[in-house]
């Protein structure tokens, strides 16, 4: 695989309410950008993210898992988190991770405490927010209620790029607003453009002319200049827009809305498109420490996994400079020199070896001893990444031998979990 520039790297991750559809989506994103060959379910446990026996049995995920692909010029590193607020701190590392915080939200039960929680763990670390309403298939869906509900919480950043059209309580199309196009879907999810005028009753063309003027509004709100042509008027080119929600994403002022539906395969293409045209590169991220390849190496470990097959493997989100196989590097939080060992890019469980990585991607090493939330630096210039803070447990409970002399194997499955769940805490009483 190529080396990978900042500038075009996205990295999303995928957070929301439990059953809001986040996996359902990263399956579909992963299947229509042609990075999956099979569109794979839940129910059938063929997911590419939730791949671990025990989500596959609970059809539910349980932890962060990471898919790296290509799609047009970008790569995008997608990290599906549960939405159990029993794994808050999966949410946590992924967010941490990420540049981009995409929170899904049911187009059939709305916002729920784990959007919100989604939603201000996001804004706590400064990441740029987007909408997926999901599930638009649902008999019981009603996408402009869901839109309603998230101005309401989440105030007057919210922006709707691809919204239905609604005919006797069906979608017949979805129109995306910044292109001002149409676009019906066929059994196998392709899209097919049509015209807007031809759909719907005046009623809907009423609603979308309002829809158009929120846009404007919220893009006019992200420049003098555009704002002073909103006043007078004019109407913003499909460029303005484009780079008004782009930057308005990125200062924290817009947070657009895209409906899809996993299932149906509807929206899909849309999304992928506006991860490509919205959402910001590594590089254009505010940061203490600046996304810079020709830097010194800053390397944050954002989770850790205990991988059956490789042992310890620990998620890298490069902030600055560049790791590669082999390299010496050095703990800021503990201070002792490592090796790198085998770096991987991943796509769910599928791990592709790989040499190195720039600044603004998010791979995987094997064996290292740092821990999540340790930053691995060059030797010589030792900085240290901000990590958030995990939750801290609200309940205890006692683990004993079932069979007297296994106590060391529990105390060694002990340790494992609280590295890979910086919210657990393990000692002896």
């Amino acid at each position: 695989m190529n080396q990978i520039q900042a500038n075009k790297i996205k990295n999303i991750a995928l957070t929301g309410h439990h059953s809001s559809g986040k996996t359902a989506l990263a399956e579909a994103l992963l299947y229509c950008a042609g990075a999956s060959d099979r569109h794979g379910k839940i129910a059938e446990g063929t997911t590419v993210c939730d791949f671990d026996p025990e989500e596959i049995k609970r059809k539910a995920s349980l932890s962060t898992a990471l898919a790296g692909f290509q799609y047009g010029d970008y790569w995008m590193n997608l990290l599906d988190t549960p939405g159990i607020l029993d794994f808050a701190g999966e949410e946590i590392s992924g967010i941490a991770a990420a540049d981009t915080v995409l929170i899904t939200v049911s187009a059939k039960s709305g916002v729920r405490v784990g959007t919100k929680k989604a939603y201000a763990a996001a804004r706590a670390m400064n990441k740029a927010t987007m909408f997926a309403v999901t599930k638009t298939d649902d008999k019981d869906a009603n996408f402009y209620n869901v839109l309603t509900d998230l101005k309401t919480v989440f105030g007057p950043t919210v922006c709707p790029v691809v919204v239905p059209v609604i005919k006797d309580s069906q979608i017949t199309s979805y129109v995306n607003l910044i292109e001002m196009k149409a676009y019906t879907y066929d059994a196998k999810g392709k899209a097919v453009e049509s015209e807007i005028t031809e759909i719907g009753t005046a009623e809907k063309e009423y609603r979308l002319e309002g829809l158009v003027a929120a846009v404007s509004e919220a893009v006019a709100e992200t420049d003098e200049a555009l704002m002073e042509k909103f006043f007078e008027g004019e109407a913003f080119t499909q460029k303005e827009l484009i780079d008004g929600i782009h930057n308005g994403m990125n200062q924290g002022l817009i947070t657009p809305v895209i409906c899809t539906s996993a299932a149906t395969m509807a929206g899909i293409d849309m999304l992928l498109k506006e991860f490509e045209l919205l959402v910001p590169a590594a590089d254009e991220v505010p940061s203490d420490i600046k996304c810079d390849a020709s830097a010194p190496l800053a390397a944050l470990v954002c989770k850790t996994v205990a991988d059956p097959f490789v042992g310890k493997m620990s998620y890298l989100k490069v902030l600055s400079g560049k790791i590669s196989s082999d390299m010496t590097v050095v703990n800021s939080r503990t201070g002792p020199e490592e090796k790198i060992g085998k770096l991987y890019t991943l796509l769910g469980k599928k791990q592709t070896e790989i040499k190195s990585a720039e600044a603004g991607d998010i791979v995987a090493a094997v064996k290292i001893s740092a821990s999540t939330g340790d930053t691995l630096c060059t030797p010589g210039n030792v900085v240290e990444a901000e990590m958030p803070e995990f939750p801290h447990p609200c309940y205890s409970m006692a683990v004993r031998a079932k069979n007297q002399g296994d106590e060391s194997k529990i105390s060694g499955g002990m340790q494992r979990l609280v590295e890979e769940d910086p919210t657990l805490t393990y000692e002896q009483d």
